[in-house]
């Protein structure tokens, strides 16, 4: 019997893993941002490691692991490593008003796939919020440009051999 790359297919992210410089500045503003708890907690030498950050009733989990404890030099700074969906557009209004009232100043910017809030974590990663506006089903390239990144291929050069 044949099988469909749909049958084992992931659906989504169990967990996202970012690097911390303090584990417990980062566990709390993930706590307080996303509302989540504190599930697991990862010692070496007597040390707290890594955390593991849930809640029962949602679908993923947020891993921080001391950036000290990585191999090289880890920074992802001015980056966004994990993008949070949210169902729908009055869910985005209310993670918005929920960023101000803990006064984390968010931005809210249209990208070319997703409106998305943003705020800046303790180490400096954005931590998108967004609304896909359009489905991924076509190729877009984009180039980075001193005004930011605009659309500039629709045909891929990383797989085009």
């Amino acid at each position: 019997m044949l099988h469909s790359i749909d049958d084992h297919a992931p659906v989504g992210i169990l967990v996202a893993m970012l690097p911390a410089a303090d584990l417990g500045v980062s566990a709390a503003f993930y706590v307080r941002l996303l509302e989540l708890e504190l599930r697991r907690e990862f010692v070496a030498n007597g040390q707290v490691t890594g955390c593991s950050l849930s809640r029962a009733d949602r679908s993923y989990a947020l891993n921080l692991r001391l950036r000290s404890t990585l191999p090289g030099d880890v920074d992802l700074t001015g980056e966004h490593p994990v993008v949070w969906r949210v169902a729908d557009q009055r869910a985005l209004d209310r993670f918005q008003e929920h960023a101000e009232r803990l006064g984390l100043n968010p931005t809210r910017r249209r990208h070319d796939d997703a409106e998305l809030v943003c705020v800046v974590d303790p180490d400096g990663h954005d931590v998108l919020v967004g609304l896909p506006v359009r489905p991924w089903t076509d190729f877009v390239g984009y180039e980075l440009t001193s005004t930011g990144y605009r659309q500039s291929h629709h045909r891929p050069r990383l797989l085009s051999a």
